[in-house]
C-alpha cells in the first residue's frame, strides 16, 4: 500500500513537470506568433495552474489545496509576504551598486506599472497554484518540509527555460534565488495549509521587485549572483533556527 501510494505520488509530480514544461514551451510559442497579450499576461505562467485543472480529471483525491481563507494571521504572513522580498531585493539592489553592477532603478515604473499589474496578479496566483498549493504538498507527503522545498525551487527555477541563454553563471545565482525563496515561502505557509493568498503575494512582491530593481539587467550573471547569495542568508538562518521542524516528515 505504501510502495502503491509513493509510486502515485511519483506518477503525478512526474506529469505535473512534464505538462507543465510542455504547456509553457507552447504557450511561449504562441504568445510570440499571435502577440496575444491581454492585460500584459504572459500565458506560460498560466501553465501550472492550467495542468493542475488537467490532473484533477486524471486523478481522484488530488493533493491540491486552493486555500484561500483569510483571518488575522493570513493577514499578517500575507504583509510579510509582500515586504520580505523587497527587503532582500533592496539589498542586493545595494550591493549591486557598490560593486558597480549595472543595476539602476527602472524608468518609467509609473506608467510600465500600472499596465502591468494585472497580468502580474493573475501569474503570480497561476504559478502559485502549482508550485505551492499542488507541487508543495505533494512531496511533503513521503518528504521533509526543506526537502519538498528544495525539490519545488529547483523545479521553479528550471521552469524558467528562457534564462538558460544567460550562461551557467546566471542559472547558478537563480536557482539559489528561486530554491532560498521556496525556502522563505514554506516557512511562511506553515499553520496556514498551503494559504495562495500568502504564496501568490510572495510571488506577487517578487515580480514587481525584479521590475522595479533589476529590469535592465535582469541577464547579468554577476547580479544574479548576488542575489541568490543575499537571498540565501535569511533561508539557511529559517533552517538554523527552526531546528527539526523543517527537517521531520510529517
Amino acid at each position: 500500500m505504501i510502495q502503491k501510494t509513493t509510486n502515485k505520488m511519483i506518477l503525478q509530480v512526474t506529469l505535473f513537470v512534464f505538462i507543465t514544461l510542455v504547456l509553457t514551451v507552447a504557450f511561449a510559442i504562441i504568445q510570440q506568433k499571435t502577440g496575444l497579450s491581454f492585460e500584459k499576461i504572459s500565458l506560460p505562467q498560466l501553465a501550472p495552474a492550467v495542468v493542475v485543472l488537467i490532473l484533477f480529471f486524471i486523478f481522484k483525491n488530488l493533493p491540491a489545496r486552493i486555500n484561500l481563507n483569510f483571518d488575522k494571521v493570513i493577514l499578517t504572513k500575507s504583509l510579510l509576504a509582500l515586504a520580505v522580498p523587497a527587503f532582500l531585493f533592496a539589498i542586493a539592489f545595494f550591493i549591486g551598486k557598490y560593486l558597480n553592477l549595472n543595476v539602476k532603478i527602472t524608468e518609467n515604473l509609473s506608467t510600465l506599472l500600472p499596465v502591468m499589474i494585472t497580468g502580474m496578479v493573475i501569474g503570480a496566483f497561476a504559478e502559485e497554484i502549482g508550485w505551492r498549493s499542488f507541487l508543495q504538498p505533494i512531496l511533503e507527503k513521503k518528504n521533509s518540509v526543506l526537502v519538498a522545498s528544495i525539490l519545488v525551487g529547483v523545479i521553479w527555477g528550471l521552469w524558467h527555460v528562457g534564462h538558460y541563454k544567460s550562461g551557467l553563471l546566471f542559472m547558478t545565482g537563480f536557482l539559489l534565488f528561486t530554491i532560498s525563496a521556496s525556502i522563505i515561502i514554506a516557512y511562511l505557509l506553515r499553520g496556514t495549509e498551503y494559504n495562495l493568498i500568502i504564496s501568490a503575494i510572495f510571488h506577487l512582491s517578487i515580480n514587481v521587485c525584479f521590475l522595479v530593481f533589476f529590469h535592465n539587467s535582469m541577464a547579468d550573471s554577476k547580479f544574479m549572483l548576488v542575489n541568490g547569495l543575499v537571498w540565501l542568508i535569511p533561508a539557511i538562518g529559517i533552517v538554523v533556527l527552526t531546528g527539526k521542524d523543517l527537517i521531520r516528515i510529517y
